[in-house]
């Protein structure tokens, strides 16, 4: 299982909100291409950047922070504000190894079946629910359809890999959905990643019991609260 550590990037910044709003931000530094470079000496094989900036935006913005980051040498993946196949296109070219469409998902289901056609295997697709509904651009539009819906058409467009976020825990320490993930799985039949709430080497645990894909830590690794080493290690790397 993947244990992949997170970069949220703001004003080209390392950031971590609190519930995905974006007026509790909090910086934990400056330099994001050292934070990746610590993160793979620590055994990561894989680190998830989000453009916070980019998914307000709906345009890439952060983009010569994701350039130095891919230079560190660990393969990454990228999302935020992904809205058109040139900004797929962008940040592959700047040493993305995967992109991540979330807002797309639910509104530009024809943008995944080019980005899955043109990319194939490249492509993940985020998913990210508040009470049980799936929210877009950074979080903040509701949308009225259920994960497993939208888990659905990405699959049938050509997406064999999910990232599924429980909102209302990401930056709250109140534990990975491992539950509701695997869930996911099994009613959409992709392979999912958790994400949101991870706060102890248990929830890294929980997600390897569970069956999941893999599991991404962010805050908790910023507090100090999880060795990303010891993590990939239970992840079985």
């Amino acid at each position: 299982m993947l244990v992949i550590p997170a970069i949220d990037l703001m004003g080209g910044r390392v950031v971590r909100l609190r519930k995905g709003d974006f007026a509790t931000q909090t910086v934990y530094a400056d330099d994001p291409a050292e934070v990746a470079r610590r993160f793979g000496a620590a055994g990561a094989r894989r680190i998830h950047v989000v453009d916070l900036d980019g998914a307000r935006a709906g345009r890439p913005v952060n983009g010569d922070a994701v350039r130095a980051i891919a230079a560190a040498g660990v393969p990454i993946e990228v999302g935020g504000g992904l809205r058109r196949i040139e900004d797929v296109a962008a940040v592959l070219e700047v040493g993305a190894a995967y992109a991540v469409l979330g807002t797309a998902a639910v509104q530009r289901l024809e943008l995944v079946r080019e980005a899955c056609a043109r990319f194939p295997g490249r492509i993940v697709c985020g998913i990210d629910a508040k009470g049980g509904e799936v929210a877009v651009a950074g979080w903040e539009q509701g949308t009225g359809l259920a994960a497993a819906d939208v888990a659905r058409r990405v699959k049938a467009a050509g997406v064999s890999l999910v990232e599924y976020t429980d909102v209302a825990r990401d930056g709250m320490f109140t534990g990975v959905d491992a539950a509701g993930a695997a869930q996911l799985a099994r009613e959409a039949g992709v392979e999912v990643v958790a994400s949101g709430g991870v706060a102890s080497l248990e929830d890294v645990r929980a997600c390897r019991a569970a069956g999941l894909a893999g599991v991404i830590v962010g805050k908790a690794l910023y507090e100090g609260r999880i060795d990303l080493a010891a993590a990939v290690a239970e992840g079985g790397a």
